[in-house]
């Protein structure tokens, strides 16, 4: 008989869903950002069950329990989890066409922390969290958002002063 994985019990949240079976990827718009408790190890330990924090009719089709491949979540070290939200900041996309960049936004705002002016995705009265960790992530607010907020960025809109 194996040892019981130090996984469980911890606390984890859905920060992607690039590896995770089908039938998880197909509720990603609706369970990226949301958190839970590892409760079991599935398929030799390839992927997680996650249990969602919350009531069974506020969750993605009823549904508490969703198998999550390891590389998806981001697992907390302690078993309590984390004492804030792991992001602050809601996403907002800058209008470059196909191109567009995603940037840091507070909630009910339309400028994100660099200042430039955005668009917020809502998804039925809920927002897709700010992920620091995507390629077309704003360094600028991707540095900002790191900040302790004892320090806070700076939450003008106005562009910093130039050197004349």
């Amino acid at each position: 008989m194996s040892a019981p994985s130090p996984r469980i019990g911890r606390h984890a949240e859905i920060v992607d869903l690039l590896h995770s079976p089908a039938q998880t990827r197909a509720w990603a718009s609706v369970l990226l950002g949301r958190r839970g408790t590892v409760v079991a190890v599935l398929r030799n330990g390839t992927l997680g069950l996650l249990k969602l924090d919350g009531q069974s009719h506020e969750l993605p089709g009823g549904v508490l329990r969703w198998p999550v491949h390891w590389d998806d979540l981001l697992v907390h070290d302690d078993p309590a989890g984390p004492e804030k939200p792991a992001c602050d900041y809601r996403l907002g996309l800058s209008n470059h066409e196909r191109n567009a960049v995603q940037h840091a936004v507070r909630v009910k705002q339309k400028v994100s922390l660099c200042g430039e002016a955005v668009r917020p995705l809502p998804t039925l009265g809920w927002c897709l969290p700010f992920l620091p960790t995507t390629t077309r992530a704003c360094p600028v607010c991707v540095h900002l958002a790191e900040r302790p907020a004892e320090v806070g960025p700076a939450r003008s809109a106005s562009p910093p002063p130039s050197s004349r």
